[in-house]
């Protein structure tokens, strides 16, 4: 921890508000995995495949979030705000969730959750990246620990996105709208 008389080891006004950009980039990256898994378990039952992959990213996004936020208070960056990206990345998400029916729509969302993941992962990789330079070694060392574990879990959410191809995701995704599960005169062709 700094004392008042040290100072901040990222002096460039430059290289730190690129480093608090890329925090904050982090933090919001970390709220839409947890924030994507809650979606995908309304969407598709906690026992599909694509909904576990993602609701175990977000237990280690919800896990790592303390050490993050302690990053963000000892570098002096404002934990993210909403902003334009945030607002954006919102209005997608109430889109696709506004359009989603059946197995082509589930699926693009999911993917669009999967892109969500690999793009954390280059911003962490980066984060990395501009922390050694300095060198910030808590930044370091969290990145690290992220990046051992977030690079499994998006591989296995990757993975996951076969499940949709499959008749257990079509049983699951497409049921008429307003049958209340019966079979419209459609199922019986």
């Amino acid at each position: 921890m700094l004392t008042g008389m040290q100072q901040h080891p990222v002096t460039d006004p430059d290289r730190r508000r690129f480093l608090s950009r890329l925090l904050r980039e982090v933090a919001r990256t970390e709220q839409q995995a947890v924030d994507h898994a809650a979606r995908e378990v309304r969407r598709l039952g906690d026992a599909a495949p694509p909904a576990s992959a993602l609701h175990a990213v977000a237990v280690h996004a919800s896990a790592m979030q303390p050490r993050l936020a302690a990053i963000l208070a000892g570098h002096g960056v404002a934990a993210a705000r909403g902003g334009i990206g945030a607002a954006l990345a919102s209005l997608r998400d109430l889109v696709v969730d506004g359009v989603v029916d059946g197995v082509i729509d589930a699926e693009r969302a999911y993917r669009i959750a999967v892109l969500d993941l690999r793009h954390g992962v280059d911003v962490v990789k980066l984060l990395r990246e501009v922390a050694r330079s300095q060198p910030l070694f808590g930044v370091i060392r969290w990145s690290d620990d992220w990046l051992g574990a977030r690079r499994t879990l998006v591989s296995h959410a990757e993975r996951s996105l076969a499940w949709f191809s499959t008749p257990a995701a079509a049983s699951i995704l497409v049921e008429p709208a307003g049958s209340g599960g019966r079979p419209s005169s459609r199922d019986r062709h």
